[in-house]
Formats: structure tokens, sequence, C-alpha cells
């Protein structure tokens, strides 16, 4: 299922770019995911929730208001999905290399190693900060 979930879902840019829509918003209509992506027709809206509802990936209520089933695949692996958030997961890299900069720094006067591991923790810091930035470019608008 998940091969194919990266197939119809993750590869198709516009039912993709719905689910993730509904992600951050938490539940919309055919006719706000319309306005909202530029679709030129509610009914093109509805074709990729349909699309997404029969994978699983959104529920449907009684007044027409499609609520997504959050999920990892494709790309999203990538990502942590926490209530509206889609964070890269390397911002949680970028943390611990902020806090062990800090860290080194504090220290730098002790010894001289700790300017090794600071300069260390430093391009790491970089590293992961152009990583996540990188991750967020990859999704779509």
């Amino acid at each position: 299922m998940t091969d194919k979930l990266d197939k119809e879902v993750a590869g198709e840019y516009n039912t993709f770019r719905t689910y993730l829509l509904l992600l951050r918003v938490g539940s919309a209509s055919a006719r706000r995911v319309q306005e909202q992506l530029g679709f030129s027709s509610p009914s093109l809206a509805l074709h990729h929730l349909e699309k997404l509802r029969a994978y699983g990936l959104v529920d449907k209520d009684s007044y027409g208001e499609y609520t997504p089933v959050r999920r990892s695949f494709g790309i999203l692996r990538l990502f942590v999905i926490t209530g509206r958030w889609i964070i890269p997961r390397t911002v949680f890299t970028m943390v611990i290399f902020a806090v062990l900069t800090v860290g080194f720094l504090r220290y730098l006067s002790e010894h001289a190693y700790f300017a090794v591991a600071a300069a260390l923790s430093i391009a790491g810091f970089i590293w992961s900060l152009y990583e996540t930035v990188r991750s967020y470019r990859i999704l779509p608008k």
C-alpha cells in the first residue's frame, strides 16, 4: 500500500498539495481547497479530495468537510507531523548541534580541545541548518 501511496499521491503534485493543505489547516471543504490552491474549479478539488479519501488519507463528515488522517509516506517520511506543523527531522539535529556549540564555546578558555569541539559543532549546526532549509523547499507551497 505504501508503494501505491508513493506513486498515486506523493507522486501526483496537486493531490499531494491538497493533502499538505489539509494537514496545515486541519479540515476544509472542496470550495476552500479550490480557493487556497488556485484550482480552476471546486470539482477539480473534489477529485483530489476523493482520491485522498480512497487511499484513507482523509475522512469526510456529513457537512462535506474533509479532515486529514496523518500518515508518513513519500517525502513526508523525512518530516515529523505534529498538529498543524510539518517539521523536517533535521531540525532536531540542528538543535542538538546548537546546544553543543553553546556549551563548547562557554568552556573554550578552559582547554584547547573545546575549540576543536566547538568548530565541529558549528560545522554540524550549519550543515543541519542547510539541510532543514532544503527540506522546507522540497515541499510544495
